[in-house]
């Protein structure tokens, strides 16, 4: 698709109906006129971090007024299959059910079930539940738990090590031995709760007569959800009818069930009342799974120009108590990346998956490209500051050039294409990082007491999916596209929308096949009965692979339209335009035919045009002026980007201020700039938000201490810079749109710029290290360690071997 699309900065659609309050989120939502009012689960969740259950009393819960029924977890999940998880080589996986039975394993774990006629009444009712525990020894630093003697969370298994996963590529020890130098760093990942406005909320009513499941939920793959549902209940999956209602933000945590979503549903068969749950925040804190979590130890063989030529990598993957769906994932994945936007010669990584008794990690917005692109580029920094050199030129000297596309990788990456000088150029050149420079110099020279650093990040972001065969004759990502009797265009897509822009993006991408304006295109999604079907929406995808199926299927019908012209009006398809609604013959205009007028032809006589096949996902049919089609890329895309930070920091405080944030980004073909930006300044909070204010704090008992909003800090608006943004366009070869993901970016750069920005402000100090996130109390008292002329705790570790985990 070479043309530019309809309407390119086109407002979006989607904002109208939540910014005048007529968004209907889960909680929104009342049965259906007919149906028997709702009732409302709660769930009892463990104190302790690791207990044994040895007995839970629910008769007072049972006889509390408006009480429907109780269960504890024994009673409901017996015989259910186990929790699926993406499989990683050695993975051990433990048995998860929906609910803990014999042990607890973290603080928050689901131990018992009420069910009541209101949401108040279940959480009164809660209070009267009396378990017995016998508490047991937890281990909650990642490190420590590696430990012979510590407590192991599984006794089937010897140690509390989940999986090992080794990557390597190229010759390291020759890497090592012609190095002019070592640089060592240890980094931390910090845990971070995905803290979406919505928690997590499911809606179900199981019709008994008709023998139906109906569900509303706020997820990212309602397809997902119905096979997930399908598998623990034992229904059909035709018989189970998801939809999505709006959903208040998601960021990878709502992309698989922890299992309270398969419990209402079970609850809802056996009652046949519609069940509501909805998510608590101080639930949400405590048992939605959370992001990051990772200990690197790196080191790098530099020559004396700033040239990489090896990378040793030694990670830590705190996984918390259980595997959800993409718990392994993460960490795995980070391997694959790490030799980012950089042409480096030799990598060996290991990664060690443990236990601990906490909640579990799960994708989080970005998924492992955030922890490679910090260990990347906290390591360029260090380079650049060990041998005095630029920053920017340690980074033009190591770039991947653009003639080399496409580009493997000595971790097996295929990059599909990418200009990543080009990106750090227009950057600097935006920011006026020549400027910046000579100012710092000048405070430094001046003895101004504030201290100004500046900080890059150059990286990749892979994005999109690698389904290039159906299986079981299920469709990869599928879309049907319609021209209706009003000669207005509906699209039908199997996408579960969550913010992103999508009913706009597809709105464009029909209305530039067709020729139409926007506001004749409709779009519907998030709704399981749709001649539709997508894999979720997640990674970064879901422009770039569910929009090539709207592109496709748009393509399609416009073929169709074009061929019954032809023959209504004697003249061939190649003769024909469409433009406005209507198709006539090119340099006659008077001879025309309307959109509106072929689709009822073909209401009439469907054989006008060639029928399509039932939609797989579903057997539903596909009758009239339209068209089903299902795309699978050919291989992964990778977006890539600079960003740039500057900041100032109070000595007096340790206050540190954004002056300037600059973000320039290769996501392919843009197909709407305000989409992008709007991602982009989501992805940039998130990612700020990481860098200074976030994270996920446990004590030693494994009780959680950032449980509530006061004690886990989130940026808002008044805390953030203003963002300036500009793109470089390297289209993807991969998909017909040209597009590459743009959703992660901001995750991925802002906190590698926003701390190599402080480090630098405080290497005149000799601070080199800090860990995120970056507080006032933590940069003052580096400061004051540093004026005591004493080696900071973090930076006694260097130069340290790297660690030999007990593998």
């Amino acid at each position: 698709m070479d043309e530019p699309l309809q309407s390119a900065s086109e407002r979006r659609r989607e904002d109208y109906t939540p910014l005048i309050g007529q968004a209907r989120y889960v909680d929104d939502l009342r049965p259906e006129p007919g149906r028997p009012p709702a009732i409302h689960m709660a769930i009892v969740r463990s104190l302790y971090a690791h207990a044994r259950i040895t007995s839970i009393e629910l008769d007072a819960v049972r006889a509390y007024p408006g009480v429907i029924a109780a269960f504890t977890g024994a009673e409901l999940v017996k015989g259910m299959p186990t929790l699926a998880t993406i499989p990683v080589p050695g993975l051990r996986k433990p048995e998860r059910r929906p609910l803990a039975v014999e042990h607890t394993r973290y603080v928050g774990d689901p131990v018992a079930v009420i069910l009541a006629e209101s949401l108040s009444i279940a959480e009164d009712a809660r209070e009267q539940v009396e378990i017995d525990y016998e508490v047991l020894p937890v281990a909650v630093d990642p490190e420590k738990a590696l430990d012979a003697n510590a407590p192991r969370l599984y006794e089937e298994y010897d140690s509390n090590v989940a999986f090992i996963h080794k990557t390597s590529g190229g010759d390291l020890a020759s890497a090592f031995q012609q190095a002019d130098s070592i640089v060592r760093l240890r980094l931390v990942n910090q845990r971070l709760a995905p803290s979406s406005l919505e928690p997590r909320a499911c809606f179900f009513d199981y019709d008994a007569q008709r023998r139906e499941l109906s569900a509303w939920m706020s997820s990212q793959a309602i397809y997902k959800a119905r096979e997930t549902l399908a598998s623990f209940l034992g229904i059909d999956q035709q018989r189970i009818h998801i939809s999505n209602a709006a959903v208040g933000g998601a960021f990878g945590a709502k992309n698989a069930l922890l299992g309270e979503e398969i419990i209402a549903a079970l609850l809802s068969v056996t009652y046949g009342r519609p069940v509501k749950w909805i998510e608590q925040r101080n639930e949400n804190l405590q048992a939605q799974s959370q992001g990051r979590g990772q200990i690197n130890y790196i080191e790098a063989a530099v020559q004396n120009d700033g040239k990489l030529l090896g990378l040793r990598v030694r990670s830590l993957a705190d996984l918390g108590a259980f595997l959800t769906y993409g718990t392994a994932m993460v960490p795995t994945r980070m391997s694959s990346m790490l030799s980012g936007p950089y042409q480096v010669p030799a990598i060996e990584s290991h990664v060690v998956g443990v236990f601990t008794n906490k909640a579990t990690t799960a994708p989080y917005r970005g998924a492992g490209r955030p922890e490679a692109a910090y260990i990347l580029e906290r390591t360029m920094d260090r380079i650049a500051h060990d041998l005095a050199l630029d920053p920017a030129e340690v980074r033009r000297r190591n770039f991947i050039p653009p003639q080399a596309f496409p580009y493997t990788t000595v971790t097996g990456a295929v990059y599909d294409s990418g200009d990543y000088q080009a990106t750090l150029e227009r950057a600097l050149e935006l920011a006026g990082y020549t400027e910046w420079r000579a100012k710092q110099r000048s405070y430094r020279e001046q003895g101004n007491s504030r201290l100004l650093g500046i900080g890059l990040a150059s990286f990749i972001e892979l994005s999109g999916d690698n389904a290039t065969v159906a299986a079981n004759n299920v469709p990869r990502e599928a879309a049907t596209v319609r021209i209706r009797s009003d000669g207005s265009i509906l699209v039908q897509s199997g996408v579960s929308h969550n913010g992103q822009g999508h009913f706009t993006a597809f709105a464009q991408i029909a209305a530039t096949i067709f020729n139409l304006p926007t506001t004749l295109v409709e779009v519907r999604m998030n709704d399981s009965s749709l001649p539709a079907y997508s894999l979720g929406t997640y990674a970064s995808r879901t422009t770039q692979i569910a929009g090539s199926a709207v592109l496709l299927a748009a393509e399609a019908v416009k073929a169709k339209a074009l061929q019954l012209a032809s023959r209504m009006l004697e003249v061939a398809s190649d003769d024909l335009v469409m433009e406005n609604g209507q198709i006539s013959v090119l340099g006659f205009s008077a001879r025309t035919i309307a959109l509106g007028e072929l689709a009822r032809m073909v209401e009439k006589q469907p054989d006008l045009v060639e029928r399509e096949p039932p939609n797989p996902a579903n057997n539903m049919s596909i009758e009239g002026l339209a068209a089903w089609r299902d795309f699978g890329s050919s291989g992964a895309t990778y977006s890539s980007g600079t960003h740039l930070a500057v900041v100032e920091i109070d000595p007096e405080t340790g206050e540190l201020r954004i002056l300037t944030y600059v973000a320039v980004d290769d996501c392919g073909r843009v197909l709407n700039h305000r989409l992008v930006d709007g991602q982009l300044h989501g992805g940039l909070a998130q990612g700020i938000g990481q860098a200074l204010y976030e994270e996920v704090v446990y004590d030693e008992d494994g009780q959680l201490l950032s449980s509530t909003l006061m004690d886990y800090a989130l940026p808002n608006a008044g805390m953030l810079p203003t963002f300036v943004t500009d793109f470089i366009e390297s289209p993807s070869p991969y998909n017909p749109l040209g597009a590459k993901g743009a959703g992660e970016s901001g995750c991925i750069g802002a906190p590698p710029a926003v701390v190599n920005a402080a480090l630098d402000a405080l290497a005149p100090l000799g601070i080199k290290a800090l860990d995120m996130p970056l507080k006032p109390e933590k940069i003052w008292m580096a400061m004051q360690t540093a004026h005591a002329d004493t080696l900071m705790e973090s930076e006694s570790l260097e130069p340290f071997l790297l660690p030999s985990f007990p593998l």
